[in-house]
């Protein structure tokens, strides 16, 4: 069982929108004060249409990590310095701002090992008006910071390796396996692509919006 936590706090030098240019997941708490940000056209398909294609690896593949198309956001730590056991729920909080009044949002968890491969931990997944209760949805108030807790990935246990890093992608929800949300802040199952609003959301991580993934770790 676990009987610590390792917290990791989000950065950037600079937009982090895809794997080489990727942002740190880091154990210091000093955070950069430019924002990540990402644009999301509920009526664009390419994500989707990539999401449809068979992959009897989809565990082991790195293909989420390419097929961004600049709907979200991609960090990674440093490697492990030594082998450590994660057993239990992580946790991720984001500060976000965004101009419409809900979307959906998709986070993963992937340990990269020394030898190139990947490994998916888990993930979970939020629908902006109900980042504060699965029961009363509160719509967004455009570009205010608001806090998003992802309190829902799956138990896992597994030894990161010595050497290994993690990968953190945060990313719009757009694939056929979910109901699309078109960004309105109507009801979800009755908006069409008339409905549809281009969301441009930005994640913080300055010193008063600390985004952080904490991890339970065994010592």
């Amino acid at each position: 069982m676990a009987n610590d936590t390792l917290t990791l706090y989000l950065a950037s030098n600079n937009n982090a929108t895809d794997v080489f240019h990727s942002g740190m997941l880091q154990a210091a708490r000093g955070g950069s004060m430019a924002a990540d940000s990402w644009t999301y056209d509920p009526l664009r398909t390419e994500a989707g249409e990539a999401d449809q294609a068979d992959d009897a690896a989809s565990l082991i593949s790195q293909r989420s990590a390419f097929n961004l198309f600049g709907e979200g956001t991609i960090y990674h730590s440093e490697g492990f310095p030594a082998a450590t056991e994660i057993s239990g729920f992580v946790k991720l909080t984001l500060w976000l701002t965004m101009d419409v009044p809900d979307t959906d949002l998709g986070v993963e968890l992937w340990e990269l090992l020394p030898d190139g491969s990947a490994a998916f931990l888990s993930n979970a997944t939020m629908g902006a008006r109900y980042r504060d209760s699965l029961r009363v949805e509160k719509l967004v108030t455009p570009v205010k910071p608001e806090k998003y807790v992802f309190a829902n990935f799956q138990f896992f246990p597994r030894q990161i390796a010595k050497g290994s890093r993690l990968r953190l992608i945060v990313a719009s929800l757009n694939t056929p396996s979910t109901e699309k949300n078109y960004n309105s802040g109507g009801v979800v199952a009755r908006e069409t692509g008339k409905d549809a609003k281009t969301a441009h959301i930005q994640l913080l991580h300055d010193a008063e919006h600390r985004s952080m993934l904490e991890l339970p770790i065994v010592k």
